[in-house]
């Protein structure tokens, strides 16, 4: 466990921030849930020093585009209270912790390949108390194989780069009725091949302090028949 230590102008900082950016976003953070993630951000930069989380290090750039950017995936989830989520390549916890802390009664999986960052994720989870939270230390493509997490998803979100060759691995592990969330800085192409999986819906929005466009693309199966 790494000892944490950060001066209350740094920490007054990255509150504000965050709590001014979700405004500009549209978004309601209580107070708890903004302390747990001052508490979240002062893990990853301790961990950082001796770990490789994230190649970003500025508070302002992890605010936003991590924090920030991770709780705007909120709104893809309709009914969070009903959903298990599946967080792909999750890294440092993102976007599925900030997700989990925004609704505590979010089922989250954390999938992610690396001891030393399942390392993290098991400490976070631990730090927090974070129930129906859990971490998985491999990759899709073995998850998917798994009898025990066949249909058990109803969304699976990811930052991934190389989406489509993703694909066959995501459906599997998604329910029938479920969703998938890439979360883009663009909307999907139209000659992107999506397979047997269609566009339901696509939320654009813009990170607040001149940190560009997002797309959230959410896509579903195609109807068959």
């Amino acid at each position: 466990m790494f000892h944490v230590e950060q001066s209350a102008s740094k920490n007054d900082r990255f509150s504000q921030i965050l709590l001014e950016g979700a405004t500009q976003l549209g978004l309601v953070l209580s107070e708890p849930v903004a302390a747990q993630c001052l508490r979240y951000f002062q893990e990853v930069q301790a961990w950082n020093q001796k770990t490789n989380l994230t190649a970003i290090t500025d508070e302002q750039e992890i605010a936003v585009k991590h924090f920030l950017d991770s709780l705007a995936c909120s709104q893809a989830l309709a009914q969070p209270g009903q959903a298990r989520l599946l967080d792909v390549g999750s890294g440092a916890g993102f976007p599925g912790i900030p997700l989990k802390l925004m609704f505590p009664e979010l089922d989250v999986t954390l999938l992610e390949p690396s001891q030393k960052k399942t390392a993290f994720l098991r400490h976070i989870i631990g730090t927090l108390e974070l129930a129906r939270t859990v971490v998985i230390p491999r990759r899709i493509q073995e998850l998917s194989r798994e009898p025990d997490y066949q249909a058990g998803f109803t969304h699976i979100i990811t930052r991934a780069v190389n989406v489509g060759e993703l694909f066959p691995y995501f459906l599997p592990l998604l329910d029938t009725s479920g969703i998938i969330i890439l979360c883009r800085v663009k909307p999907l192409e139209k000659d992107f091949p999506l397979g047997t999986l269609q566009i339901k819906l696509e939320i654009a929005y813009t990170l607040p302090m001149g940190y560009g466009a997002r797309v959230l693309t959410l896509l579903e199966r195609k109807a068959s028949g």
